[in-house]
């Protein structure tokens, strides 16, 4: 089985309160992407302006530019930055709940149909590959969502993202959605981590039927962040046995780059990354571990280059 990973640290990462890259660090980071052999790389948005398409452009023109996703609004200025960045891939974003349709367009779910049979089209004729965003999908009218799915890939989406943009969706209802989509067409997911649900949540997504993941370096994004490249990436590679593509075994020393290049505060207990992740301390568990590593670590760190540790406390 083989599972693609849209790593999205260089758009969503960058909206963590967090983060600020300058555009060097930017190209450094994409750099350390691609050498982690990620599917795509989701680099950044081009209508912001000049500056962000000049840098975008950049990419495109480099050797690997088969890996560079963008992001775009439903609109067609939009898709016009895109394709004047040269990108082959795009992704746009369609606000599909009535929240996200009456609040903030002050529209109608008939409004974005009709957007949607605008755009579509003019993303294929313009021979990009078009994954469609589905925003707030979590609180979406379910029957809208299986339409309007329906409609863009009726009229050529190649796949749809779907978008828990407030992280309220549990594995339960990950499931039906995902089962439910793919039925219809490939479906990338998008887990934000408002509630800590984001990577068992796209490991579930993965498990019924989803091909494409959206994650980013330690989980940064807006608010709480969406599903951390390392976590989904080890547990399903290790856990579960599934190829993501992904070379493990430089994962752990790419992220300790990005985390002294940017100087982002990792906690102690961070799964994967944080110091304490492969540190035992109990006389219990430091006898278990002197006989076999298997009995405390859910995995050997050797296959991410790192080493297991122990020390000592009151317990020990």
């Amino acid at each position: 089985m083989r599972v693609y990973i849209t790593d999205t640290t260089l758009r969503e990462g960058i909206q963590s309160p967090s983060l600020e890259l300058s555009l060097e660090e930017r190209y450094a980071l994409f750099n350390h992407l691609v050498s982690l052999n990620f599917y795509e790389i989701e680099v950044g948005v081009p209508a912001k302006g000049e500056e962000e398409r000049e840098y975008i452009r950049k990419l495109t023109k480099g050797e690997h530019a088969d890996r560079v996703i963008v992001w775009n609004r439903a609109n067609i200025k939009d898709i016009e930055y895109s394709l004047s960045c040269n990108v082959k891939k795009v992704e746009v974003a369609f606000p599909v709940s009535d929240i996200m349709i009456e609040k903030k367009l002050r529209k109608s779910r008939e409004y974005l149909k009709g957007l949607a049979k605008e755009i579509v089209p003019c993303c294929k004729e313009k021979g990009l590959y078009l994954s469609v965003g589905l925003e707030d999908a979590s609180r979406a009218d379910y029957n809208f969502l299986l339409e309007f799915v329906e409609l863009v890939k009726t009229h050529g989406a190649d796949r749809v993202r779907l978008s828990d943009t407030v992280g309220v969706m549990n594995p339960l209802s990950v499931a039906k959605v995902v089962k439910d989509l793919s039925n219809i067409t490939d479906v990338e997911v998008h887990f934000h981590n408002d509630f800590g649900m984001a990577t068992a949540n796209a490991v579930v997504a993965v498990m019924s039927g989803a091909k494409f993941v959206n994650s980013s370096l330690l989980g940064l994004g807006e608010r709480c962040g969406i599903t951390p490249t390392e976590e989904v990436v080890i547990y399903l590679e290790v856990i579960l046995g599934i190829n993501t593509g992904i070379d493990i075994r430089k994962l752990y020393e790419k992220i300790r780059e990005f985390v002294n290049m940017t100087g982002i505060k990792v906690h102690d207990n961070k799964p994967i990354i944080g110091t304490n992740a492969f540190t035992n301390k109990s006389r219990i568990h430091i006898d278990g571990l002197s006989k076999s590593k298997d009995t405390y670590l859910p995995f050997d760190p050797q296959l991410i280059g790192e080493m297991s540790k122990i020390c000592k406390g009151y317990y020990s």
